[in-house]
């Protein structure tokens, strides 16, 4: 097998990965999670969620996962470390809380990585 070859071979075998390992988390059943009263449960479920995420842009939280819902009260500054309780299935938003607790929502394009975070 040439150099390239094994190169297309590594680039192919990286992009599979990439394909499918979103698909991996596991269902987080809405039972194992605690809301605070104003949040509204999500119809989709839940899956789990990693990684650490810190906010990278400026956001409200809101009480269901859109845009549209209403603002909880809380805020989260650039910089400010989120404790994400789970993602929400389908849509690209997780479930913050505070000691373990759902507090509301945040779209995931408003948080980075812990890891890829740039001050």
């Amino acid at each position: 097998m040439s150099t390239m070859q094994r190169r297309l071979l590594v680039v192919g075998i990286a992009t599979t990965l990439v394909g499918v390992l979103p698909s991996l988390a596991a269902d987080l059943s809405t039972d194992s999670l605690k809301f605070s009263t104003n949040v509204v449960k999500a119809a989709t479920g839940y899956e789990t969620i990693d990684a650490k995420y810190i906010v990278a842009i400026g956001t409200n939280v809101y009480s269901d996962h859109a845009f549209h819902s209403t603002p909880v009260g809380t805020e989260f500054k650039r910089g400010d470390r989120v404790e994400v309780l789970a993602k929400v299935k389908g849509w690209e938003w997780v479930l913050v809380g505070k000691d373990g607790t759902g507090i509301g929502y945040v779209s995931i394009s408003m948080l980075s990585p812990e890891e890829k975070y740039v001050p």
